[in-house]
């Protein structure tokens, strides 16, 4: 896997906030954001993590499901939907 670097990694974390954003109130799984991101799903679930840890997006898959789905947490939206 070729490296990233920081500025790239920030463009693609806003992309995948504008995902979630756009899709919104309905949560998507790591997957459906790699496929609309054209991105490995083992590499957008990494950066949903990482994301998660700043308290940007919030994991809400119900229980017993194998598939994570994601969100963005409402603070994020707030602050998101005050930018545009």
């Amino acid at each position: 896997m070729s490296k990233y670097s920081l500025n790239n990694l920030e463009k693609i974390k806003s992309n995948i906030l504008r995902i979630l954003y756009d899709e919104s109130p309905r949560s998507l799984s790591a997957p459906e954001i790699a496929e609309l991101e054209v991105r490995d799903k083992e590499f957008i679930l990494k950066l949903l993590k990482e994301m998660e840890k700043k308290n940007i997006v919030k994991n809400v898959t119900p229980k017993f499901s194998r598939k994570s789905y994601w969100t963005m947490t409402d603070p994020a939206y707030k602050k998101y939907k005050e930018l545009l």
